[in-house]
């Protein structure tokens, strides 16, 4: 019975050692960015926009009658557009809205065709001019 006690305990400590073997990612250096979004030549009411550096969570900033404003981390940024539509509030669920992406698939997820170079030092303002089909 000690052995197999023995041989738990070593497994659950090694089970933990191995969640400890990696640093945590935090996020890259950041500087301000601006930026405006169309779609098909109008403003986005409200949406969100992430800058994606490689290796480090996405900034996620909010986009408000075409602008963005907010820090973004430095160098060759993986982006993101993504405009929410609200469903009606939903009685089965407390009362919550659903959102709804309807940004076309070419501008969001891993095979975004968006992306912007971010420096320090520079003004990094950007424009994203985006159509429907």
């Amino acid at each position: 019975m000690f052995r197999s006690f023995l041989a738990t305990g070593s497994l659950f400590t090694f089970v933990l050692c191995m969640g400890c073997t990696q640093p945590p990612k935090g996020a890259a250096p950041a500087v301000q960015v601006t930026g405006t979004v169309k779609m098909d030549g109008k403003a986005v009411p409200t949406g969100e926009i992430n800058f994606t550096v490689d290796g480090f969570p996405p900034r996620i900033l909010e986009i408000k009658d075409g602008a963005f404003a907010g820090e973004a981390g430095i160098g060759k940024n993986q982006v993101e557009v993504f405009i929410f539509v609200e469903s009606a509030p939903m009685p089965k669920y407390g009362g919550q809205r659903l959102k709804t992406n309807t940004t076309s698939e070419k501008y969001w997820g891993p095979n975004t065709i968006l992306d912007a170079k971010v420096e320090a030092g520079a003004a990094n303002e950007f424009k994203f001019d985006l159509v429907s089909k």
